[in-house]
């Protein structure tokens, strides 16, 4: 069943009443920000506002919720036929790559969202998308539960909060690498750990 298509006019003010909300969080910390703090920001009336969202809460969880749907979107099925083969040469998969393009995309959006306090709803949610795709990726490498060191669920929930802190990094610190070489580094100390030689085997 195709989407239904939305006015063009209406993305529109969602998108500056979404940025408007984005920029005040930021120079103010969202407890302190108001309906019409956001309104005069976006340069449009408060009757417009009202018109798409109940308050300042209905606009900051349906903008997390759309903004991380459009990256769900993005990155379903993620890993295809070639996982293991990409997994085994270190190559990232392409949409393990467009993960990172679509946070760089909207890295204003995403460093607010994941650093300022009182924001657990965008993080909660950002962890699920993760802990999905990290999910899906680790069972198209191996099925079988008898075959992995720890419980599934323990993996999975241990690399999406890796990867969590690994993306709050690097948006802290202004995306100093790209996205394919932060999918590259994951993927590497995913499969292969940070050594270079495993420390704790010693060779006799």
């Amino acid at each position: 069943m195709s989407k239904k298509k939305i006015d063009p006019r209406v993305l529109r003010t969602r998108q500056l009443l979404r940025d408007a909300l984005v920029e005040l969080i930021r120079e103010q910390g969202y407890e302190k920000i108001t309906v019409q703090d956001i309104t005069s920001r976006a340069t449009l009336n408060r009757a417009t506002f009202y018109l798409h969202y109940q308050d300042k809460l209905d606009l900051l969880t349906q903008s997390t919720d759309e903004i991380l749907n459009e990256l769900v979107e993005g990155i379903h099925s993620s890993f295809d036929g070639k996982v293991e083969l990409d997994f085994q040469m270190n190559i990232p998969n392409e949409k393990f790559i467009f993960l990172f393009e679509q946070i760089l995309l909207n890295a204003k959006l995403y460093k607010v969202f994941l650093t300022e306090k009182n924001m657990p709803h965008f993080t909660s949610r950002m962890m699920e998308v993760l802990t999905g795709f990290i999910s899906e990726g680790m069972m198209a490498m191996e099925p079988d539960d008898h075959k992995l060191t720890v419980p599934r669920e323990f993996a999975e929930r241990y690399f999406s909060a890796a990867y969590l802190g690994v993306i709050v990094w690097w948006l802290e610190n202004d995306m100093p690498y790209t996205p394919k070489f932060m999918a590259t580094q994951l993927m590497r100390i995913t499969v292969q750990g940070p050594y270079a030689e495993n420390p704790f085997i010693k060779l006799k």
